[in-house]
């Protein structure tokens, strides 16, 4: 059975319009992976790149275990 999985909710910061960062920690037994959610909470990508269109928000980039290689298999259960 794969242990609990835990977000902190603490807000990283604005990088660059609308980019947020969020940590967290995700936790499987007595395991522990920091994780990081790249968010674009914006209409436009900076670059301008990616557009939403009107009234809508791009959401989340990407996501990745920090200070590993690889996310643990566990974290995808």
């Amino acid at each position: 059975m794969p242990g609990r999985r835990r977000g902190t909710g603490r807000e990283g910061g604005q990088e660059e319009r609308g980019r947020l960062e969020y940590f967290g920690v995700a936790r499987n037994g007595t395991r522990f992976v920091e994780v990081v959610v790249v968010v674009q909470y914006a209409r436009r990508t900076a670059d301008g790149e990616y557009d939403a269109g009107k009234g809508k928000k791009i959401g989340v980039i990407t996501a990745y275990c920090k200070g590993v290689n690889k996310c643990p298999a566990w974290i995808n259960q």
